[in-house]
């Protein structure tokens, strides 16, 4: 028995640890988007945008760790809570909906998800990898949160992997340095000037499109208009928009850290060249 138990010490002291990766998983607060005229549309994260990485990020072992804004748990997009979305699987959706249920994101009282000043608190550094879902709900308030801003610059000056599908994407420009001025004028209908220095510009990156995105107002959005469409935002600010052939086709974009997904069919794919690269590192 000792020299058994010798000989698993050495191995394992000869064997080099496999180290978790601890990956930021960054939602929206708010579970309302404001439209024109004074209309509101319920919203949050979509669902499987979230789920399908998130799961992935578990079953290979990283541990996730989800913060909003304020610290408060984030509302699913009640449109998002649907079967065709999980390639009308069954016991694909069932898996994704145990996993939310058993994480306790939504939960008021429960929810494991922290606030950006803790993030802050704990160190940026301290993470790995970041990974934004979408729904439309980022456009309320992600979109000119300085803190975030502050979180994305130093996951761009480190080259860490940077995740964001379907609306996740306008969440870029929080790090531009005059976020709140350049959103106002987009919301204004006037010609946005974005800041010179904006650390994503000149980027091949892709977001919903403005195709889908008048689908989805026809849709979903009870005949609400919204201020601006993504696609339009990204490009004013110095990015380069690139998009599927066709609209709802999956399509991901890598260019140095930044993974764009252009749609709720483009999650998983993100999720794994989010996955490819911490492999990589």
């Amino acid at each position: 028995m000792k020299l058994k138990s010798l000989l698993t010490a050495l191995t394992l002291v000869a064997s080099p640890l496999v180290m978790a990766d601890n990956i930021l998983v960054v939602m929206s607060d708010k579970a309302e988007m404001t439209l024109k005229g004074g209309k509101t549309y319920a919203t949050g994260f979509y669902f499987n945008e979230l789920m399908e990485p998130v799961k992935r990020f578990i079953d290979e072992g990283h541990t996730v760790t989800f913060a909003t804004p304020s610290g408060v748990a984030p509302a699913m997009d009640p449109n998002s809570d649907s079967l065709s979305l999980f390639n009308n699987d069954q016991a694909y959706y069932n898996l994704h909906k145990s996993l939310l249920k058993e994480l306790k994101i939504t939960d008021p009282v429960n929810s494991p998800v922290i606030s950006f000043n803790r993030v802050e608190q704990i160190g940026v550094d301290k993470y790995d990898a970041f990974f934004a879902p979408g729904g439309h709900a980022p456009m309320e308030d992600l979109v000119v949160d300085d803190q975030l801003g502050r979180i994305l610059t130093a996951f761009n000056k480190a080259s860490k992997p940077t995740g964001l599908v379907c609306h996740g994407p306008i969440a870029l420009l929080a790090s531009m340095p005059n976020n709140d001025e350049f959103v106002a004028q987009l919301k204004q209908g006037k010609n946005a000037k974005p800041a010179k220095n904006w650390i994503y510009s000149g980027y091949n990156m892709t977001v919903f499109s403005n195709s889908e995105e008048v689908t989805a107002t026809k849709y979903y959005l009870n005949g609400g208009e919204m201020y601006y469409f993504p696609q339009d935002a990204l490009i004013s600010a110095g990015g380069k928009y690139q998009r599927s052939a066709e609209d709802w086709g999956a399509k991901v974009v890598v260019d140095r850290e930044l993974i764009t997904g252009q749609n709720p069919a483009s999650a998983i794919g993100v999720a794994e060249v989010i996955l490819k690269q911490l492999d990589a590192k």
